[in-house]
């Protein structure tokens, strides 16, 4: 099909689809008073007679000079009063605090007095006892159960609104179809493909679902704009191949409208918590490490593996946080810090050139992390190496090279995998290469699969699917093993599929495990 007939399609698929208040104020004016000077006096200077000598006057003025300087004196020792009583507030205060913080600290010798002659006394029970004392809560992990959902709405009839970057406005210029898709819009019209190659099953499947897709790149269709002009209030379930940045918008509009969202793209939470509404399809970089690390105590106990990392990269230094912060994890690892490329020397003293060694790298930047296993090649090319690898290892230019990295295994985690054998991915490939021509990327079967399964949960359970997540049979590819996510206090975060594949790459080609 040409670009322009897909554009066609492609539009005419899209369903395009203070407060105020008065406030009174009162201003209340204070009359000013004024000394005025005693009454006698003003008679006593208006009825003077002119044959007052001068001296009697002289009198007068002395008096009145001698009035004013008392007013005077009085004012200032009324302000030096009050600057000693502030003094000697301050000086009780200080020596109240003095007196408090010296009874804190008796009382805090004393208390450890006492406890140093207790646990000569006790021996090991006093110990067991003030350990026990000083332990901290322990975690509770609360359950499907605990989580409250709204009722689950059994139709006949749904509405799922499908949200994606497609960047409609610039794909068509003056009518016309643009020559070159921007790299930009390619993930979210993939995703739109799979999605639409998915309406079409269910629609042969006899399934009564109205497909409501909404380009999120403009600006009348943005994540906040479908919020704010209530766009999305008919829908049962809100699918979003959106970035990390719109989540939480989402989320938030999910829970308040008790409806499920389920983000397909992004692999970060966007900071959410208590919101067993919003499903995090693609596993975190936290999951990915958290199998890796389990992966790696299952295979091999009681080795270490050689863990490089980068701290001055956000996304590695979090990386490392995560294999690194569970205690019992950090055992499991001989860290060196490779913010610039290792040396051989600095490697070779930390493996063992007589039998394979584990490695894990936790550089998610490909080609730095390229550089990397290069050095292992080149200055260790007798040596065998199990590497583990991050999860954007997967798009890695030169990793699925046969001979490219003859003494390395690499292990890369991956949340989907499309077997070429399975059923579906070849009646995928069939109908992409008529209508489209050529062979679908992973976010057309990830926008397949996404629509595919969403459909017949919905139709099976109702709305709120949750509690039955696992019944994932009818799932194309993946076996999604969505759980609830706790924090600390065992309240419930979010839901996310914790399904991890791992790729193993090797000189002769690469396989996959489960």
């Amino acid at each position: 099909m040409t670009k322009s007939k897909f554009i066609a399609v492609l539009l005419l698929t899209v369903f395009a689809v203070g407060y105020a208040g008065d406030a009174e104020a009162q201003f209340w004016k204070r009359k000013k008073h004024t000394h005025k000077s005693k009454s006698h006096k003003k008679k006593s200077v208006e009825n003077t007679d002119e044959a007052t000598n001068e001296e009697d006057l002289r009198a007068d003025q002395d008096s009145n000079a001698s009035h004013e300087l008392t007013k005077k004196e009085r004012k200032e020792l009324k302000k030096k009063e009050k600057h000693e009583r502030k003094e000697r507030e301050k000086k009780e205060k200080r020596e109240k605090e003095q007196k408090e913080k010296k009874e804190k600290k008796e009382k805090k010798e004393q208390a450890a007095k006492e406890k140093k002659v207790k646990s000569k006394k006790g021996g090991k029970k006093s110990r067991k006892s003030a350990a026990t004392a000083t332990r901290e809560p322990v975690m509770v992990i609360r359950k499907w159960a605990d989580i409250e959902y709204a009722p689950s709405q059994r139709k006949t009839h749904f509405r799922i609104d499908v949200l994606a970057p497609l960047f409609l406005d610039e794909l068509v210029k003056n009518g016309y179809a643009v020559k070159d898709i921007p790299e930009k819009a390619v993930a979210g019209l993939n995703f739109y493909k799979g999605v639409q190659i998915a309406a079409d099953s269910l629609k042969k499947a006899n399934f009564d679902i109205d497909i409501f897709v909404h380009d999120v790149s403009s600006l009348f269709e943005s994540t906040d704009m479908l919020v704010r002009k209530n766009m999305l209030d008919s829908s049962d379930l809100i699918l979003g191949a959106v970035q990390a940045k719109d989540v939480p918008v989402l989320a938030a509009y999910a829970k308040a409208k008790q409806v499920n969202f389920i983000s397909a793209l992004s692999p970060a939470d966007g900071g959410i918590k208590d919101n067993q509404y919003f499903t995090l399809l693609q596993p975190s970089l936290k999951s990915h490490c958290e199998w890796i690390a389990a992966d790696l105590e299952k295979r091999y106990a009681g080795r270490k593996a050689l863990m490089l990392y980068r701290t001055y990269l956000p996304a590695d230094l979090n990386a490392y946080k995560y294999f690194t912060d569970d205690t019992a994890n950090r055992k499991l690892f001989n860290p060196l810090l490779c913010n610039s490329l290792p040396k051989k020397e600095n490697i070779a003293v930390m493996i063992d050139t007589s039998r394979v060694n584990t490695i894990v790298v936790s550089v998610l930047d490909n080609v730095y992390a390229d550089s990397i296993l290069r050095i292992f090649k080149r200055d260790f090319p007798n040596v065998r190496f199990e590497v583990y690898g991050m999860p954007s290892w997967g798009t890695m230019a030169n990793i699925g090279k046969p001979g490219m990295y003859p003494n390395l295994s690499i292990n890369v985690t991956q949340p989907f995998n499309f077997d070429p054998a399975n059923p579906s991915v070849q009646y995928i490939d069939k109908v992409f290469k008529k209508e489209y021509g050529g062979r679908p990327q992973e976010m057309v079967y990830r926008g397949y699969e996404t629509m595919f399964w969403y459909a017949n949960m919905l139709m099976r359970h109702g709305t709120i699917f949750n509690k039955q997540y696992n019944d994932n049979e009818i799932a194309p590819f993946t076996h999604f093993e969505i759980a609830p996510q706790w924090d600390a206090a065992g309240n419930v975060l979010y839901m996310e599929n914790k399904h991890i594949f791992v790729h193993k790459y090797e000189s002769a080609g690469f396989n996959t495990n489960k």
